[in-house]
């Protein structure tokens, strides 16, 4: 459910491109379907992911990461501070 609910908050560019090009076209009805179609995919996409991960959740090795369990959020952060810096890299790589 949590997924369905983060899925739905994050505005979709796509999908305002997509609607914004019916609108140009006169297509307005169209473009609403397109989008209501897109957000029921993702939504049973997400859902399916969701009931997949819960049937194999006895399959995991939670024995073996469960140790590793107080270093997670330090592992995130390392995560997202390596992907910031190369996304700053390739930034100014761009600009020079």
């Amino acid at each position: 459910m949590a997924l369905g609910v983060a899925g739905g908050l994050v505005p979709s560019p796509s999908a305002l491109v997509v609607l914004l090009g019916a609108m140009a076209l006169g297509r307005t009805a169209f473009g609403v379907l397109i989008v209501l179609c897109y957000g029921i995919g993702m939504a049973l996409t997400l859902l399916a992911a969701a009931l997949a991960l819960r049937s194999l959740r006895d399959l995991t090795l939670t024995g073996r990461l469960h140790r590793l369990r107080p270093y997670t959020a330090t592992m995130t952060a390392a995560l997202v501070l390596l992907v910031g810096t190369g996304v700053t890299v390739r930034a100014v790589a761009a600009l020079v």
